[in-house]
């Protein structure tokens, strides 16, 4: 039976600062990237990072992607690392980027935040909290001194106006 595992490529890491890698991943031959519902995206500015909630079926998913890259790690950590990592001790320093259906991910200026497709919104005009579908993608696996984890993405986010609800009974009698 096939699992997610063998659908997940993580490529050997590489040294890009001080004792810090990253190794490129890949699901089913192709960037790991996925659309969320209509959801709610909290986004902190000053440290280009962002809250988003998911569905119960895309957590699970990332989870899945998790649990995947951990032991992937494990199995080829001599290869990494020249050392042997059992499949506990890596789940031991590994980060979970997604709590309680929340992911923590990452945005930077090559994100496209808009309205509509010719309505570009600058990351100064946007407010802390919005409303939309977002396109997110896993852009690689971080391994650090003492930790690792998965750096997830935003690529795009849509914003979408939340929809008024009138009340038409009113309306006949106006």
């Amino acid at each position: 039976m096939d699992t997610i595992k063998d659908d997940i490529e993580v490529y050997d890491p590489v040294n890009t600062n001080k004792n810090v890698y990253y190794s490129k991943i890949m699901y089913k031959n192709s960037e790991l990237s996925f659309q969320t519902d209509k959801t709610n995206l909290s986004i902190n500015k000053d440290k280009n990072k962002a809250k988003i909630n998911l569905s119960n079926k895309l957590s699970d998913f990332i989870q899945n992607v998790s649990k995947a890259v951990i032991e992937i790690t494990s199995e080829k950590s001599e290869h990494f690392f020249g050392k042997v990592i059992t499949v506990e001790d890596c789940e031991s320093i590994y980060k979970e980027a997604l709590v309680d259906n929340t992911l923590h991910c990452f945005f930077d200026e090559d994100t496209y935040f808009y309205k509509s497709k010719n309505e570009k919104i600058n990351l100064e005009n946007l407010d802390n909290e919005l409303n939309g579908i977002a396109l997110l993608k896993c852009s690689a696996v971080v391994y650090t001194k003492n930790s690792f984890f998965i750096r997830w993405e935003i690529s795009q986010f849509k914003m979408k106006q939340e929809k008024k609800v009138e009340d038409t009974h009113l309306k006949e009698y106006s």
